[in-house]
């Protein structure tokens, strides 16, 4: 049994994510919410504060075997977790926002009662970057122990591959062409499939093969140590944006209204320099810190990330990009032509399925796409893979799967037709949401 506490947007989606093949209990505070996921989804709910005793016992919390705490108290999330621990063995997860907490879990060897950490803003900060490093990338995620890269670029009239069939434009080693996004269609490419102006296309492979696709497909080049970036609030998540930054070898510009916090990262960071100004204050905010910018990364509230990608247009800046909170808003991002949003309860469901999943297949939605999955799995002797060179297993699998790649002995491996898949393999596929669970349970 998986008991989930907090039934709010990353709760909710775990719930729907997991209901169809486990038994899920949720608890909520809110009857509303956890009569939404009752009527919806086959899952028990339970009305109540999961930091009660008499809750956790009425939820069964001595029968769970994972126990994930979503809501949005940092403090709660560990309690419950904690009292998990009380009760029985569950494998626990905690979601956290307060980096500090996050570290202090770390430095005492993964205690507290917490199996799994997540820090909502370390891992929006490293998908911020992740994907800015890649020129041309709306969407980049890991896999395999970061050993193979997922990402997804739209294609200009004037790439090299615009026009070409897939079998044409494959001539990047270590490279899959996993899927197609055209308009609201997934296609699931064949060699003679034709890429089109327009089109996003999905690639899986090894992270120099992406870089190398990247540079080729994207019209803008990548972003250079000398280039001028600027990251638009110094809270938690600037601070730790900068970090990633410095890290690879960027020096950012930090734009912060509060003077003390300001001051606060001048001293905190190695290279990164610091404006004050407020952003939010049209009337007395300084456009100067957007003259020259070749990327500014917004990441205050919604209102102001959005008034920002607006006014860099205005100052030509070639890069922009957001992280954005509210889900409902993300669509009105997009039309706006930001080059990467992140949305970071994403990545949390995203993260949280995969540690529930280890190390069986993980299911993850890919790229903010719903129709679509990439399912990372270790074949074992039951695996209809197992032994079988890829192209004879093909009639035995559903339309709507392409193999990605196979990591072997934590070697990458080209995973071309004549390819025999091997027990202990680990195989990333792309797969069509409406086959993913069947696929699944195939390999």
């Amino acid at each position: 049994m998986i008991l989930i506490i907090g039934a709010g947007s990353v709760g909710s989606n775990l719930a729907a994510d997991l209901a169809e093949s486990n038994d899920v209990v949720v608890i909520d505070r809110d009857a509303d919410l956890v009569d939404e996921l009752r009527s919806q989804h086959d899952v028990t709910g339970v009305v109540g504060d999961g930091r009660s005793a008499s809750t956790l016992r009425e939820a069964g919390i001595d029968r769970a075997e994972i126990v994930v705490a979503s809501t949005d108290n940092d403090a709660a999330n560990v309690m419950v977790c904690n009292a998990a621990k009380q009760a029985g063995d569950p494998h626990t997860i905690a979601r956290v926002k307060e980096v500090g907490l996050f570290e202090t879990w770390q430095s005492l060897d993964e205690g507290l009662g917490v199996d799994t950490m997540l820090c909502i803003d370390k891992l929006a900060a490293e998908a911020v970057v992740r994907t800015i490093a890649l020129p041309g990338a709306h969407a980049v995620d890991t896999f395999a122990d970061d050993q193979v890269e997922v990402a997804e670029f739209e294609i200009g009239e004037d790439t090299p591959i615009t026009g070409q069939s897939v079998a044409e434009a494959d001539r990047y080693a270590s490279t899959t062409f996993a899927a197609i996004l055209r308009d609201d269609d997934v296609i699931i490419p064949t060699g003679e499939t034709v890429i089109q102006s327009g089109d996003c296309v999905v690639v899986i492979g090894s992270l120099a093969s992406i870089s190398r696709f990247a540079e080729d497909v994207s019209a803008q080049p990548p972003l250079k140590s000398e280039d001028d970036i600027v990251v638009v609030g110094g809270d938690v998540l600037g601070y730790q944006i900068a970090q990633q930054f410095e890290a690879r070898g960027w020096t950012p510009e930090i734009v912060e209204r509060d003077p003390e916090q300001a001051t606060q990262l001048t001293t905190r960071l190695r290279s990164s320099s610091v404006a004050e100004t407020d952003v939010t204050n049209i009337g007395g905010f300084n456009p100067n810190v957007l003259t020259g910018a070749d990327l500014v990364v917004g990441t205050v509230d919604d209102n102001t990330n959005y008034l920002l990608a607006q006014l860099a247009r205005e100052f030509d800046v070639a890069r922009t990009a957001a992280v954005v909170d509210n889900p409902e808003v993300v669509d009105l991002f997009e039309e706006t032509g930001l080059d990467v949003i992140v949305h970071p309860e994403d990545i949390i469901v995203s993260d949280i399925l995969r540690t529930i999943y280890e190390p069986g297949p993980e299911e993850v939605s890919v790229l903010g796409h719903d129709d679509a999955e990439v399912l990372e799995v270790v074949v074992d002797s039951e695996s209809a893979l197992a032994g079988k060179a890829l192209r004879d297993v093909t009639d035995q699998l559903p339309s709507g799967i392409v193999i990605g790649a196979i990591v072997r002995n934590e070697q990458l491996q080209i995973p071309r037709g004549n390819k025999i898949i091997q027990t202990g393999d680990r195989v990333i596929a792309f797969v069509d949401a409406s086959v993913a669970a069947e696929v699944a349970e195939l390999i």
